[in-house]
């Protein structure tokens, strides 16, 4: 994580920079005696954690925080005012040190905060995957689904069922089932045809999945599934594709 230290007092600096000159994931891009000169390189620089003293000549940091809303970065208040602590989390800061800091107190406020950088550079990876996915399309042979924090490739043809769940839509696997944030009209546009069915508003049916079709309702080869029911407009267009039944 890139840091930024800003405060007016040279002790108060060398301490949180000793410090963080202990932490690995830390990397220290400035030191500043005031707001104004921080507020001038954090557009440049882009910082991701900012140790922010509050009482400070010119400018404080709470005026600081205020001044610049399109900070993006973390920020802990290092203060020998444990009053302004209110202000600081009306501001969305992750953390509140007092002075003088001691470095166990130090490493658990950066820890979190390193914690919540993770968290926000895995969603940032997944966002990119996921428009890259959808820019470069989607082949004839797999599809993506996240599963936690991560992005997994399956094939098409593993493919059992698909349900509509909301703004997702629930494919079933032999194995388990997953989520994939799509509207139904791309993904049945996706699955091929005539491989896979439309048989209701809300589902796709592989076809050499269906075990049986009985009293307008399929059963397919996932073990104790639900039967699913053939909706009416649909049912014409599912005749010919069992022209042997019909």
């Amino acid at each position: 994580m890139k840091v930024f230290i800003v405060d007016d007092e040279p002790m108060a600096q060398d301490i949180i920079e000793k410090f963080v000159n202990r932490i690995p994931f830390l990397e220290l891009l400035g030191k500043y005696d005031n707001a104004i000169e921080a507020l001038t390189d954090m557009q440049r620089l882009e910082p991701d954690l900012i140790f922010l003293d509050i009482q400070m000549p010119e400018m404080t940091g709470v005026e600081m925080l205020k001044t610049f809303r399109g900070c993006h970065c973390q920020i802990i208040f290092t203060t020998a005012y444990p009053e302004y602590a209110i202000d600081g989390f009306d501001l969305d800061i992750t953390d509140y040190l007092l002075k003088p800091i001691p470095f166990d107190r130090f490493v658990k406020a950066v820890s979190r905060c390193f914690e919540l950088f993770k968290l926000k550079q895995d969603a940032a990876n997944t966002i990119q995957d996921i428009k890259r996915q959808e820019s470069d399309g989607i082949d004839d042979n797999y599809i993506w689904a996240k599963e936690g924090k991560k992005l997994v490739r399956f094939p098409l043809d593993e493919v059992v069922m698909v349900k509509a769940l909301k703004d997702y839509m629930e494919i079933f696997l032999p194995d388990r089932k997953v989520l994939v944030h799509i509207t139904m009209a791309r993904l049945e546009n996706i699955l091929c045809l005539p491989k896979f069915l439309r048989v209701s508003r809300s589902c796709i049916v592989r076809k050499n999945a269906i075990r049986s079709i009985q009293d307008m309702r399929i059963e397919t080869i996932l073990p104790n599934a639900e039967k699913i029911v053939i909706g009416n407009t649909y049912w014409e267009r599912l005749k010919p594709h069992f022209k042997e039944l019909f």
